[in-house]
């Protein structure tokens, strides 16, 4: 009986194929390519919120729960939304964002040239080798073999198997639910503020049927 020992390289992705992966990656960098080439800055920032969302996914989908929900709490629902509301606020006139468009150009022709590159140079198959070989018969000799896996983890229990998700909800909602609300307040109270403050200088604003007035320089 000939007994081998074998060297087993293959991806880690919660028993999802790999092509789920790359799909991810593809949507990835296509919109960080738009975030650099889009001429309306509010468009740029929601291709911003999708690029922060498909990370997020990406990195839920492989394993690593806490920084995929880290990046949903703390880049799209604070510093993305921000930006957006941000830029919102600010009287941006098209023709001010038209002179500035080609000086990106080079930059995404250098993403799209990466992007070509790392999907071109991508095995995609699982390799199989020996790794005594001077004990093998297939000594001399190199082979790949494309192999299927399976695996225990199922892709609609990924969010559910994390106990330091858990552990912190039960924190955050439970004892210490009252801070939360406090945080929630103050941010309220933080973004009405800069509502009232850029309404303008003693000119009358309506806003859902309300009319308002600014303060007076």
């Amino acid at each position: 009986m000939n007994m081998n020992l074998y060297i087993l390289s293959c991806d880690l992705i919660n028993g999802l194929y790999p092509i789920v992966l790359d799909v991810l990656f593809v949507i990835a960098i296509f919109s960080g390519v738009l975030v650099i080439t889009t001429k309306n800055p509010i468009v740029s920032v929601l291709f911003l919120i999708s690029l922060f969302l498909v990370i997020a996914v990406y990195l839920i989908l492989l394993g690593m729960h806490f920084i995929g929900l880290a990046y949903l709490l703390v880049y799209i629902g604070a510093i993305a939304i921000l930006f957006l509301f941000t830029i919102m606020l600010i009287n941006i006139r098209v023709s001010d964002l038209v002179s500035y468009t080609n000086n990106s150009l080079p930059l995404a022709l250098l993403f799209s040239m990466t992007l070509y590159y790392a999907l071109s140079t991508e095995g995609g198959s699982h390799t199989l080798g020996v790794l005594d070989e001077s004990q093998s018969r297939f000594k001399g000799t190199g082979s790949e073999l494309n192999i299927d896996l399976s695996s225990s983890y199922k892709w609609d229990g990924v969010l559910v198997n994390s106990s330091h998700i858990s552990s912190l909800g039960n924190v955050m909602y439970s004892s210490h639910s009252i801070w939360l609300i406090i945080t929630g307040y103050i941010l309220l109270v933080a973004m009405v503020g800069t509502i009232v403050i850029s309404l303008g200088s003693g000119e009358k604003t309506t806003i859902g049927g309300l009319t308002t007035k600014g303060f007076k320089k």
